[in-house]
């Protein structure tokens, strides 16, 4: 479903050491299937997690993905590069309208 890469885990993981005990992070997508899709990532204390949620776990730490998000991330990709941005997600299916098909 979600690529997580090494360099994002790394800086998701230095961000989550100052949060909550059992933080983890949320990746989403906003109007999804719309021309505006944007994909978020926030973070996900523990009592924000809900029964309807994917949880994907990777090395350095857990991202959840809500059941209406999730079929819009697939082969999505989180980075973090050295630029103006630090941040990169590409997700292809985000502005797919029929990816809930898939």
């Amino acid at each position: 479903m979600i690529r997580i890469t090494e360099a994002a885990q790394e800086h998701f993981a230095k961000l989550l050491a100052n949060q909550e005990a059992g933080t983890q992070i949320r990746v989403f997508v906003i109007n999804p299937g719309t021309p505006t899709a944007e994909c978020g990532v926030s973070y996900c204390p523990p009592d924000a997690v809900e029964a309807n949620d994917t949880k994907l776990d990777f090395e350095k730490l857990s991202a959840y993905v809500d059941d209406v998000s999730a079929p819009y991330l697939e082969d999505a990709e989180i980075d973090f590069v050295t630029d103006q941005l630090g941040l990169s997600a590409n997700a292809e299916s985000a502005k797919c309208q029929n990816a809930q098909s898939r």
